[in-house]
């Protein structure tokens, strides 16, 4: 046996455990993801496991596997394209599109599964990450103040949008934002407020998740700016000063620009 046929497999395993997250995801597949794709998928990967450890692994048991597992894939790339082209899931662009909030509030849980219309809204924070998006030695991966602060205005501006950048459909389309009731539930200690009083958007729960999500192009304020007193997450760690030296530059930035700034204690969240 080739290490590159024992490779190829491998990825396609790995493919199907990825049409099974994204399978799971929707309502009209979520129950046959779960009774059939990751039975079988469990199967086909311990079976391969099985033969490899006992050197059974021939080219006609290779050839087998190979032909179930691509038979698999093939069916639920089938399943997911057949859902794509749906009336109820092609409604459900057009509406994202021209922002039909009551069309995407009864349609929404129809296509995701475990997400329902939250009731009663609460205030609604959105994460701002600070991070500058590079990786390279010698350059930093945060934002310095004035950077973050000029991120922070821009989007005061402009509003929140979805990241639709993913490679595949179901990444791109039906993209959403998300947020939480509290800014303890966030990765980031830079947050946007908005008021429950101010909410004009359908806002889902999310079955087992702390967050919430919004289905709108563009999501305006009025948001208000907070800033935790303390970050918990150990990625600040590796900044080069503290986190409070940051916090107090950036509400420095913000507030010589007219902005108000709120400071909150996450340990009293």
């Amino acid at each position: 046996m080739a290490a590159e046929q024992l490779i190829a497999l491998e990825a396609a395993l790995a493919e199907l455990g990825t049409l099974y997250t994204v399978g799971r995801g929707f309502t009209a597949l979520h129950a046959r993801a779960e009774s059939e794709l990751l039975p079988r998928t469990t199967a086909l990967a311990r079976s391969l496991r099985s033969l490899l450890r006992a050197g059974h692994l021939t080219d006609h048991a290779i050839s087998d596997t190979a032909s179930e597992i691509f038979a698999l894939r093939a069916q639920w790339q089938r399943g997911l394209e057949e859902l794509r082209g749906s009336a109820e899931y092609q409604q459900a662009l057009k509406a994202l599109a021209a922002d039909e909030q009551p069309t995407l509030a009864r349609l929404v849980p129809r296509i995701f599964a475990g997400f329902a219309l939250a009731t009663p809204i609460p205030d609604l924070f959105f994460g701002v990450s600070a991070s500058s998006g590079r990786r390279r030695p010698g350059s930093s991966p945060f934002l310095s103040a004035p950077q973050c602060a000029n991120t922070i205005v821009q989007t005061l501006a402009d509003g929140l949008v979805p990241d639709d950048t993913g490679t595949q459909w179901w990444e791109r389309e039906l993209a959403c934002i998300s947020c939480a009731p509290t800014p303890a539930a966030l990765d980031t200690p830079i947050s946007l407020l908005l008021a429950v009083a101010d909410v004009r958007v359908a806002v889902f729960r999310v079955a087992d998740e702390a967050s919430f999500r919004i289905f709108t192009p563009r999501l305006r304020g009025p948001f208000s700016i907070v800033l935790a007193t303390e970050a918990v997450d150990e990625w600040w760690d590796a900044y080069e000063d503290s986190y409070r030296a940051f916090r107090d530059a950036l509400h420095q930035e913000l507030t010589a620009r007219g902005h108000t700034v709120s400071l909150i204690d996450l340990a009293n969240e």
